[in-house]
């Protein structure tokens, strides 16, 4: 079983690995936060392509982006400048010895996260929102594109936050320091969206970072985030009323 990573003891080691994984969390969401929220980007997607396709290719666009932004460029620069640091320190592998520990942490917080959601998305409030892929007839190439993005979007946003931030944290200050910043970070990035999702990402992000440094892999993260992004979707289709699971070739509009 793996155990909590210990701190680096070299004084100048500390300094330069404890502001790095800030540096890059900062840097690289603010980059991606400035393309998801682009006025400019969507117009002119919308002025090229009709509503729909406009709706699907710039929700496509944004997670993919933020695939790259927030995972590979922040994970292959730290693999760069940290000398033997390796995927395995950013928890970017499958630890056999805790295979099982991981299984059972995501099944638990499955069967807590589903029900919450499913009772959420039945409010207007939820589905005006969600799912991001705002068409009126879901046929399979636009459930695809909806929960294949949220997959490669989720695997770039643990990679940052619980991979590059929490771990490298964690190796040169400890956990608790690592837990505490990871926590402020991951709940300050929520800020955008409402005051609900904010304060929830204590509380989720801590025991996110609990669980992640106790297996030694962000894939617990990763899984529990994307049970809620599937189960979001799903049910906010399901209670929508303007959204029904269409047969192919049922034609689309923009809700």
């Amino acid at each position: 079983m793996s155990i909590f990573p210990e701190p680096v003891s070299n004084t100048m080691q500390i300094s330069v690995f404890s502001v790095l994984p800030v540096i890059l969390t900062v840097v690289f969401y603010s980059l991606y936060w400035l393309v998801k929220s682009s006025g400019k980007l969507k117009g002119m997607i919308y002025d090229r392509y009709e509503p729909v396709s406009a709706n699907v290719i710039h929700v496509v666009l944004k997670r993919s982006t933020g695939f790259f932004l927030l995972g590979v460029v922040p994970v292959a620069l730290t693999v760069t400048l940290r000398s033997g640091y390796s995927l395995a320190d950013a928890g970017l592998v499958f630890r056999t010895e805790t295979a099982g520990f991981s299984v059972i942490s995501v099944i638990l917080m499955s069967s807590l996260i589903i029900p919450v959601i499913s009772f959420s998305t039945r409010k207007p409030l939820t589905y005006s929102v969600y799912p991001e892929i705002r068409v009126t007839s879901w046929t399979g190439k636009y459930l695809f594109a909806e929960l294949f993005t949220w997959a490669l979007y989720l695997l770039g946003y643990e990679a940052l936050f619980r991979g590059v931030l929490l771990f490298g944290l964690a190796q040169s200050l400890g956990p608790v320091t690592a837990i505490t910043i990871s926590v402020i970070l991951y709940s300050a990035a929520h800020l955008p969206k409402s005051r609900t999702e904010t304060l929830a990402a204590i509380p989720f992000g801590l025991v996110l970072c609990l669980l992640t440094l106790y297996s030694g892999s962000i894939w617990i993260a990763f899984f529990a985030h994307l049970v809620n992004a599937f189960a979001m979707t799903l049910t906010a289709i399901k209670f929508n009323p303007a959204m029904n699971f269409a047969k192919s070739g049922e034609r689309s509009s923009i809700v």
